[in-house]
This record gives C-alpha cells, sequence and structure tokens, in this order.
C-alpha cells in the first residue's frame, strides 16, 4: 500500500527539490499541504494534480 500523506523530506524528494525549496513555498503558500496538529503533511493526490497543473502551464507559455 502506497502512502498517501508525505514529510517535507519525503516530498522533495518525491518532486526532487530540496526540503529547503519546499518549506519556502510552504511559507509562500505556493504548494498544498495540510497541516496535522504541529506536522505538516502532503497529500500525494494533491501534490500530482498540482505539478501537473504547473507543468500544463510550462507547455502553454
Amino acid at each position: 500500500m502506497e502512502k498517501r500523506y508525505l514529510t517535507v523530506v519525503e516530498i522533495s524528494q518525491y518532486l526532487g527539490f530540496k526540503p529547503s525549496a519546499i518549506r519556502k513555498w510552504i511559507r509562500q503558500g505556493r504548494i498544498p499541504f495540510n497541516r496535522f496538529q504541529r506536522n505538516i503533511r502532503f497529500d500525494l493526490k494533491l501534490i500530482d494534480q498540482w505539478a501537473n497543473e504547473r507543468l500544463e502551464k510550462t507547455h502553454i507559455n
């Protein structure tokens, strides 16, 4: 069974960016995330949708 909610480190590996970039995007509100108490988690389904939208925008321009 594949994990659906990933940590900052796991999502950085998944997307291929440094954890510091992911944290910056969180502060800027540029990436969808959930907060469970004090822990930040990323819903893999939302991240895939978000990433695909970004790719479509780069191919249009």
